[in-house]
């Protein structure tokens, strides 16, 4: 074992330095919505500075590491998996820290995909470039909208005062069907939910399923085509030369059907769930709870709706079966992990960098050699099968 781990450590610490040796193109570094770094306040239009926008302004080099990020924290997230299943392992199937561990998942997913949407919305730089763009193709939310949310928190879009951002909602407003005023935050208070529905009505629970529906119909063009390939790989597999869809029974159809349909509705409850806990909070449940004057309209706008909204969200995971939990937390724990760590970061820092990842990497590589099971999900059986002869 120990041998096993000293040649893993090797290859690891010699792979991250061959990753970062190679030429990087910094433009393909930059994220869709970089802050404002200038001392000016920004214009209605303009997208205003995020909350890390000063520790970006000291690492504007060109020069800066960081290029690895995503892949340093997938194997530290997947390394400390690999503990806690060693810990658990050795415990009793009775034992309270065993069936604590087993329910984790669950609070671990809700935890991530808020970080992950507080962040969507509020410091994107935070996020992979090419996650942000599948956030917000599946969230298909107005971009005005988002941005009137960044300037509410910002200070710059304040219910009862002309700040100059009546144009950018009443535009809005007028493209769905509402009168401009509707947008306008000197005037109205606060903004009705009828023009967060973006065209829906005005009842949100409507509008909720209304977005269960479209995330559903975002994911099944995914999940149905995989399925399709699962299925012709496995007639390939179990078929006989000229009899091929022997290996089709009834049964395998109807699972995979069942498959795709259940993680086709796992991310339509996700954007359900986020959309109707901005209503509820904002408008519906909110203000019955809490007096205008203790909880205002402009602290519901600047952040609480969208909190909401984004722990509301991380239910969904009830609706995917309680084995592949843990599979859907380990792919979004990384992700959550990238907003707590500058995505760049000075060179003379990137020890620290390269002794997580060659640890954490020589951790899982030796896991799967010598208990496989230690490195769970489809990962898990992907490096076993890379790894192994037989």
């Amino acid at each position: 074992m120990t041998a096993r781990f000293l040649a893993a450590l090797v290859s690891a610490s010699v792979s991250f330095r061959l990753l970062n040796n190679a030429p990087v193109d910094y433009a393909a570094l930059e994220t869709p919505h970089s802050p404002v770094l200038n001392k000016f306040a920004p214009g209605p239009f303009d997208e205003p500075p995020e909350e890390s926008s000063v520790e970006l302004t000291t690492l504007s080099r060109p020069d800066l590491a960081g290029r690895t990020m995503d892949l340093t924290l997938f194997a530290g997230i997947r390394a400390l998996d690999v503990l806690v299943a060693m810990t658990t392992s050795s415990l009793e199937s009775t034992s309270h820290l065993r069936k604590a561990a087993s329910k984790l998942p669950t609070p671990l997913f809700c935890f991530s995909a808020a970080t992950i949407m507080w962040a969507w919305f509020y410091t994107p730089s935070r996020l992979p470039r090419s996650y942000n763009a599948w956030i917000s193709a599946a969230a298909e939310l107005d971009h005005r909208l988002v941005l009137v949310l960044r300037h509410a928190r910002y200070g710059t879009f304040i219910y009862g005062k002309d700040t100059g951002m009546a144009p950018l909602l009443g535009s809005m407003a007028r493209d769905y069907g509402l009168p401009e005023n509707a947008g306008d935050p000197a005037k109205t208070v606060p903004v009705p939910c009828e023009l967060v529905h973006m065209g829906c009505g005005k009842s949100c629970e409507k509008h909720a399923l209304w977005r269960f529906w479209r995330g559903w119909v975002f994911a099944a063009k995914m999940y149905f085509p995989l399925q399709l390939l699962v299925l012709a790989r496995h007639v390939a597999k179990t078929g006989r030369a000229g009899h091929r869809l022997v290996g089709l029974s009834r049964k395998t159809l109807i699972t995979a059907i069942k498959d795709a349909t259940r993680r086709s509705s796992y991310l339509g409850a996700f954007i359900a769930f986020f959309y109707y806990g901005v209503c509820l909070s904002r408008t519906r449940l909110g203000p019955k709870i809490f007096s205008r004057k203790t909880v205002t309209p402009q602290m519901w706008d600047s952040g609480l709706c969208v909190l909401s909204g984004c722990l509301l969200c991380g239910l969904s995971i009830l609706v995917e079966e309680s084995k592949r939990r843990l599979e859907i937390v380990l792919f979004m724990l990384p992700r959550a992990a990238s907003t707590w760590f500058p995505r760049r970061y000075l060179p003379e820092n990137r020890w620290k960098e390269h002794l997580v990842f060659a640890l954490s990497s020589a951790v899982v590589m030796t896991a799967v050699q010598e208990d496989h099971r230690l490195v769970r999900g489809v990962f898990g059986k992907v490096l076993r099968k890379v790894l192994t002869s037989e």
